[in-house]
């Protein structure tokens, strides 16, 4: 279960604190306990690339890591997926700002109150609290108690805008950068990824919540990634699907600048002094640390923080940045976003699953034709980000 928060900041809140430091909140904010105030995930990511894209990012991340410090950090996990496709079924995704509906649908799955300074970007969502300023009262956006209110009917098919892509799935930062492509070639058109992790992505394919979904898990028995996993969980159940080729990518432990505790493989994961953060069940990354564990003979129960869990890459590497733990398994892309050092162990797959009826639909159609048609610069970007292979891009692997 998530931690139990009472206000969530929003992103645009979230960067009115940094950048202007207002003296008069500090008292409301003493008001709270420790645990009380939180930012989603999502937001530490979004904050994470305005760094990056900064002038001074050593700097900026320096203050980013400061301000992160006193607050709850929560991860958008499979329940806040599907709150995400409530928001989407009553038509709010505000003309394709995904991330706005992917904050409201996390404050809604933690029964918190949204702080933002823009209240307008949430009109319209259903039980969801807003307030502008920490330490004022909630604006009465909705009258409906959410305790008494009958749950949202979920429609049949991705509850989405008419042209809003919907996946879910494994996280990976490449992702985002096709969602930028994607929008940018067909500004009409927006990608909204959540992430939830890859065996939960293929469940959401199976309920029809979903277009595609990201996927990364791998078969010890076959020594091959996702094909068995989607002839199992979704075959039988009527939904056949294509798999086509994204990126490898290279996952191994992310560890603090100059790998202070020389952390060099899995079997130093089990010394008294090391913190490990872990990712949830269902996670590719979380299958693949797993079966390297058992294949190593190490008892996971000696590892302390197995039990801590993120749920995306940035996740565990925030966690590693800001010292609650000193390494993850993840994804050397997301070492290099934070600015953190890594030691190479795996190689994988990161393919997308998708539908028959969807691989054939209209609506995919441009993301497919970027994929088998892929522009130099989008290439040169995705390996850029560190760590990861382009030569299946776009290739039809099967069709279960």
């Amino acid at each position: 279960m998530p931690a139990t928060v009472k206000l969530l900041l929003d992103t645009g809140y979230c960067l009115y604190l940094i950048t202007e430091r207002p003296r008069q909140l500090q008292a409301a904010f003493d008001s709270f306990a420790p645990g009380d105030i939180g930012v989603s995930s999502l937001t530490v990511a979004a904050l994470e690339s305005y760094v990056q894209a900064s002038r001074h990012p050593a700097q900026n991340r320096r203050a980013l890591e400061q301000f992160l410090l006193p607050l709850e950090i929560l991860d958008f996990d499979a329940e806040a997926a599907r709150r995400l496709a409530d928001t989407g079924a009553h038509g709010v995704w505000h003309g394709g700002n995904v991330h706005t509906a992917m904050l409201a649908a996390h404050a809604l799955r933690l029964d918190a109150t949204l702080v933002t300074r823009e209240p307008e970007r949430y009109a319209g969502i259903p039980w969801l609290r807003v307030q502008l300023d920490v330490g004022t009262d909630p604006l009465a956006a909705t009258s409906v108690d959410r305790r008494a209110a009958p749950a949202p009917v979920r429609q049949a098919g991705p509850a989405a805008a008419p042209h809003t892509i919907v996946m879910t799935g494994s996280h990976d930062l490449s992702v985002d950068l096709l969602a930028e492509w994607i929008h940018r070639r067909h500004p009409a058109l927006v990608l909204a990824a959540a992430p939830v992790g890859s065996m939960t992505g293929l469940l959401a394919l199976r309920h029809h919540e979903a277009h595609l979904a990201g996927s990364h898990l791998f078969d010890p028995d076959t020594g091959e990634f996702n094909t068995s996993y989607v002839a199992q969980l979704l075959v039988p159940f009527g939904v056949h699907a294509v798999l086509v080729g994204f990126v490898t990518r290279v996952q191994g432990l992310i560890v603090r600048q100059g790998n202070p505790k020389s952390l060099h493989s899995l079997a130093d994961l089990v010394r008294d002094d090391v913190v490990f953060v872990n990712r949830q069940e269902g996670a590719g990354t979380r299958i693949l640390l797993d079966y390297h564990l058992q294949q190593q003979g190490i008892d996971p129960a000696h590892i302390h923080g197995y039990d801590h869990l993120a749920s995306t890459h940035l996740a565990v590497a925030t966690a590693v940045s800001q010292g609650r733990a000193d390494c993850a398994l993840g994804i050397q892309a997301a070492a290099q976003a934070m600015a953190l050092d890594f030691v190479p162990l795996f190689e994988e797959c990161f393919d997308l699953v998708i539908p028959v009826e969807h691989y054939h639909a209209p609506l995919l159609a441009p993301l497919l034709d970027l994929l088998r048609r892929p522009d130099a610069e989008f290439i040169r970007q995705v390996q850029q980000l560190g760590g990861y292979g382009t030569a299946r891009m776009g290739r039809l692997l099967a069709e279960l």
